[in-house]
């Protein structure tokens, strides 16, 4: 069984933010090596807890071990958007991912959203075996294919440490 709680709500102890962090590290290491290369570190530490203190982190627990977790926010008016997805590489099958992304969803109608619009990161020049599995995936939740953008167009600073030309495809799910 997989409880979330928001990060806030339990004053999340420094031993489970250490925990959620490697999570994420280690996920975002291993699916988006393509595009940024080895040992790629997704957002550090300071700024992960910024977000924990913001109220924006859901954890995943399992038997009282953290095992997952998202971020979740307002994109733009009436949109609600969710990131950082990343759960024990371990724990694989349990359903920690579409336990997580509920959780948003519900946030997201109690807040009176009217869509949440995710992105995901692939090259374009290439297929990968997880992008592709992860598309499908969302897919099968309910989120449709909307368009890709170049990522240079969106973040062209952050673009020069890509070791490929990489896209974003944008995916939306009406609430």
């Amino acid at each position: 069984m997989i409880n979330v709680i928001s990060s806030k709500s339990k004053n999340l102890p420094l031993k489970d933010r250490k925990r959620l962090y490697q999570i994420l590290i280690t996920a975002y290491a291993e699916t988006e090596k393509e595009m940024w290369g080895e040992n790629y570190v997704r957002i550090s530490f300071e700024d992960y807890n910024k977000l924990i203190e913001n109220d924006e982190i859901l954890v995943a627990y399992s038997n009282g071990l953290v095992v997952g977790g998202i971020r979740h926010y307002v994109k733009a008016s009436g949109i609600y958007g969710f990131g950082l997805l990343c759960a024990d590489f371990g724990k694989t099958g349990m359903g920690i991912g579409r336990t997580l992304i509920g959780a948003v969803e519900k946030i997201a109608l109690e807040r009176n959203m009217k869509a949440i619009k995710i992105e995901i990161l692939r090259p374009k020049d290439r297929e990968v075996e997880f992008k592709t599995r992860i598309s499908g995936w969302y897919q099968r939740m309910g989120y449709k294919y909307t368009y890709s953008q170049d990522f240079n167009e969106v973040e062209p600073t952050k673009a020069l440490d890509l070791v490929t030309t990489s896209c974003f495809d944008y995916y939306v799910k009406l609430l």
